[in-house]
């Protein structure tokens, strides 16, 4: 059940526009070079979001496999989400470098 929402999440995320961006550093990242099952921002304002990864979302927005985001923890340098939240859980639709 919780799989189909989020699927129509992300439908309707695609028919509607492209989400919520936010810009963060990343502070933790559970997973590793397999995969990523979430990971963790602090924003320009010191807000602190937990994301999951949206079905099908493996790799950053240019190719790089998702698991990068344990390179961006080490560094300190910056992504931008593209979410969606499905009952008080922030959905990845997107991840990609800072410009």
């Amino acid at each position: 059940m919780r799989r189909a929402s989020i699927i129509g999440l992300l439908v309707l995320a695609a028919c509607a526009g492209p989400g919520s961006r936010i810009d963060g550093v990343v502070v933790a990242v559970d997973g590793g070079l397999s995969g990523v099952a979430s990971f963790e921002i602090v924003t320009r304002g010191g807000e602190r979001l937990r994301f999951v990864p949206g079905d099908g979302v493996v790799a950053f927005d240019d190719g790089v496999p998702l698991s990068h985001l344990n390179e961006h923890l080490q560094t300190g340098s910056g992504v931008r989400v593209t979410y969606v939240e499905d009952n008080g859980v922030l959905v990845a639709l997107a991840v990609s470098d800072v410009p």
